[in-house]
């Protein structure tokens, strides 16, 4: 099972532990946890964002529901143990899962990835996991994105900002909205699926041109298509498989096949954004996900072409911003929208950070 890391490892050196220790003389966390088609992830989480412990695991898609959460449950006990020995308290428990939830019931509502997660009801599951070492402690079940959102507007690239539109690209396309340092809440079936805009009437959805998925496949024709190309001799030096992870030495390089791909993609995305900003008018745009990792050039393209879509009164753009949380950024979403619901939540209306 996943490594643990301890509090000495990721304690920044001018904060005091002793700044936020509780009456009871430990440290009042929340646990937040990720559950993905290929990834478990769970970190105890400050009220301040910092991430205090994480574990981690890989799981196989092909195992179901029933197999991750075998694995999930022996990560949750492994982190509950950790923080026994590193004086914390886990106060609440908050969960991104990566598909619809049903928010109020704790259940999940489907997975596009892995079944057997249909109407399971996640939150009174966890929270049975834990009662025997924490008693009854409020669990919060969130789709993942949205936990995402919320992460990068309290302490991510939104600290400081009333409105912060995050949208992550990777197996697929999600978006939060975050106002005032709360989710934005649609019904009950979800809200923000910036993925499934239909650019074009008739035609396909946001996630068949700009998913990470369809920029690989446009990758692949590439390397098939110039076999002497920046990209297929990238392909042929690493052994890889060709994927959007080929990008950015192909676009250091100045390759224009590589460049006409990158701005394909991040041109639907703007245009999809072009409609969120009309609506909305956001005080920044954050963007996350696997593609994301791509970094400048990803975002530098989407910015750039989203500007040319806006109406005058609009522009300049809102700023738009590569996340900063990375992998942490579902657990530290999910421990944060976990501690609102004790009223621990970080203000949001801080400054930015430099």
């Amino acid at each position: 099972m996943g490594g643990a890391v301890t509090l000495a490892q990721v304690k920044r050196a001018e904060e005091s532990e002793e700044a936020v220790i509780g009456v009871d003389g430990l440290v009042p966390v929340a646990l937040g946890i990720e559950i993905g088609g290929t990834k478990l992830q769970s970190a105890v989480v400050a009220a301040d964002g910092r991430v205090l412990l994480r574990r981690s695991d890989r799981v196989d898609p092909a195992g179901g529901a029933d197999g991750i959460r075998a694995v999930l449950a022996a990560q949750i006990a492994g982190i509950v143990d950790d923080t026994a020995g590193n004086n914390l308290c886990i106060r609440a428990i908050g969960v991104g899962f990566g598909g619809p939830v049903n928010r109020e019931q704790g259940v999940v509502a489907t997975s596009f990835h892995v079944g057997g997660w249909s109407d399971f009801p996640l939150a009174a599951w966890v929270a049975g996991l834990v009662e025997g070492a924490l008693g009854a402690v409020p669990v919060v079940l969130e789709n993942d994105s949205n936990a995402a959102a919320l992460g990068e507007a309290l302490v991510g690239a939104g600290r400081g900002h009333r409105v912060v539109v995050y949208s992550n690209a990777g197996s697929g396309i999600g978006s939060g909205l975050v106002i005032d340092g709360r989710l934005y809440r649609g019904r009950a079936s979800g809200e923000m699926e910036l993925g499934h805009f239909r650019l074009i009437p008739g035609g396909g959805i946001l996630e068949d041109s700009s998913a990470g998925w369809a920029i690989d496949a446009r990758v692949r024709e590439a390397v098939a298509a110039e076999p002497t190309g920046a990209l297929a001799q990238a392909a042929a030096a690493t052994g890889a498989v060709p994927s959007a992870r080929l990008l950015p030495a192909a676009l250091a390089a100045g390759d224009a096949t590589a460049q006409r791909i990158l701005d394909v993609a991040a041109g639907h995305y703007a245009h999809a954004l072009s409609h969120v900003v009309h609506l909305l008018n956001p005080d920044v745009i954050v963007l996350g996900g696997g593609v994301a990792e791509i970094g400048e050039p990803w975002r530098g393209s989407v910015a750039r072409q989203l500007d040319a879509l806006l109406m005058t009164p609009l522009r300049p753009s809102p700023p738009v911003r590569l996340a900063t949380l990375g992998a942490d950024v579902v657990p530290v979403g999910a421990a944060l929208a976990a501690l609102a619901t004790l009223g621990a939540a970080i203000d949001p209306s801080r400054s930015p950070a430099p």
